[in-house]
């Protein structure tokens, strides 16, 4: 009888492990999935790379625990929507191009570098310089609102675009019926300039365009192509009024759940990837406006003292943002970067002439 129970005993030990092993293993197979929602189509320009590269190479990185379920053009609603349904559970992730204020829902400090003629014109090599140094604090500002930055990328430098007005001056602008879309910060700078916009809905843009609601509003070029408002529109002024910043991202709820090692594979993937689709919008927003512009849109310039203008305007919104939309302490840094990079440059380019004048003499 003593031989029996023992065999019984090992028998019920070994089915035991065994379970647990089945266990361990059914759980170290479950997937993560991702509903990640956008406004933007599918397959349409730099899209294609986070559908075809980015979002499938994270699930590799993974080795198919992270598997994604996107939702396209805008079929849950607008940003401020994805905001809500992470935070109810709805949704997992998004992809949020700033429209309605949602940057300062996730990350407010980021909403610094939209300010109005914050970077010279065109000047990504500005703009890669300051979001490298402040990347780790917009990390750790997201975690505190209850999101991971996946990617921090480029949405574009805006344009100006009318449906009627030619946009060579703030009178032009002022005489305009512009739309604003963009939240507290674009409006602040359209008051600045003279202007009371229209408050608008995102879903509400085109028609408020097409059905002369509106003639006028700022925005990037990709998006304006892709929203077909190309076809309605007159002038763009390619004055790069403000810079914006894309962001992929998750609900700490659900990063919380990935392994650490899987976490760890994702943050080093993530860096490859924000390169590539960097690379892919800038690519993307040129080719957009090109296009228009070969369709027979008129390209409008300001002149360098109207420039001057604008910025003289707009400058007091920085100050006065401070503390309400982002940190006093942010602002001071970005100003101090910008100011440090921009000196270092000066002086590498003055070196560099200097050197070809000696060998030319």
């Amino acid at each position: 009888m003593k031989s029996k129970g023992t065999f019984f005993q090992k028998v019920m030990l070994m089915i035991f492990v065994y379970g647990c092993l089945i266990n361990t293993a059914w759980a170290d197979g479950q997937k993560t999935v991702i509903k990640l929602a956008c406004l933007a189509q599918k397959g349409v320009s730099a899209m294609s790379y986070l559908d075809e590269t980015a979002f499938p190479g994270f699930t590799n990185a993974t080795d198919g625990e992270v598997v994604f379920d996107i939702y396209w053009g805008g079929l849950m609603g607008d940003e401020e929507d994805y905001i809500s349904k992470m935070r109810t559970g709805q949704l997992q992730g998004a992809l949020l191009s700033g429209s309605g204020g949602v940057t300062s829902s996730v990350c407010p400090d980021l909403s610094v570098v939209e300010l109005p003629f914050l970077f010279n014109e065109w000047a990504w090599d500005e703009v890669d310089y300051v979001m490298d140094k402040i990347r780790p604090h917009l990390f750790k500002e997201a975690e505190k609102k209850g999101f991971k930055l996946l990617l921090i990328s480029n949405v574009d430098f805006d344009q100006i675009y009318s449906t009627k007005h030619n946009i060579a001056s703030m009178e032009d602008i002022r005489g305009a019926k512009m739309l604003t879309w963009f939240g507290p910060l674009e409006n602040k700078m359209l008051k600045a300039i003279g202007v009371s916009a229209i408050p608008v809905n995102v879903p509400e843009v085109v028609s408020s365009m097409k059905t002369g609601i509106c003639n006028m509003a700022i925005a990037p070029s990709m998006w304006w192509v892709g929203a077909q408002l190309y076809t309605d529109t007159k002038y763009v002024n390619p004055l790069p009024i403000r810079y914006v910043p894309g962001l992929v991202v998750w609900s700490m709820d659900v990063w919380n759940k990935i392994s650490e090692k899987n976490k760890k594979n994702i943050n080093v993937a993530g860096v490859e990837y924000e390169r590539g689709f960097k690379k892919k919008i800038k690519e993307s927003n040129e080719k957009a406006y090109n296009a228009m512009l070969r369709y027979g849109i008129k390209e409008v310039k300001v002149s360098p003292e109207e420039l001057v203008r604008l910025k003289k305007a707009t400058r007091p919104v920085w100050d006065e943002l401070a503390g309400k939309v982002y940190s006093r302490e942010i602002l001071d840094e970005v100003i101090g970067l910008l100011e440090n990079y921009r000196k270092n440059k000066k002086n590498v380019a003055e070196v560099k002439s200097t050197g070809e004048n000696k060998k030319d003499s």
